[in-house]
């Protein structure tokens, strides 16, 4: 399957919750994650960097948040789909903030 059917496939709600959770959510974030700390580990914090990891995690956040959401119906008990629903929300959030506290070292020095 391609890439761009992978993404439409999640966001049409056609896939396990499971594995968009675990595998594209989870496993994909802390991926991301540890690019981003290695480059500012090595680079420093810098407008730059900080551009480039939005333009990179807002898209993919938006499309695990629409993902998770709407697999979420694709479990056997709605329990599962309503936690996964509500940590990825909080796990959009944090991102959020920690965006923030990134911008304001950016701008505070």
């Amino acid at each position: 399957m391609s890439a761009e059917n992978v993404l439409v496939h999640y966001l049409r709600g056609n896939g396990p919750l499971w594995r968009v959770y675990w595998l594209y959510g989870v496993i994909g974030s802390w991926i991301l994650f540890g690019i981003f700390m290695t480059a500012l580990n090595r680079l420093g914090i810098s407008w730059g960097l900080v551009a480039l990891t939005g333009i990179v995690m807002f898209p993919y956040s938006v499309w695990i948040l629409a993902s998770v959401w709407q697999c979420a119906r694709n479990v056997r008990n709605d329990l599962w789909g309503n936690l996964a629903r509500f940590t990825t929300l909080v796990w959009a959030l944090n991102l959020g903030i920690v965006g923030g506290f990134l911008l304001k070292a950016l701008i505070l020095g």
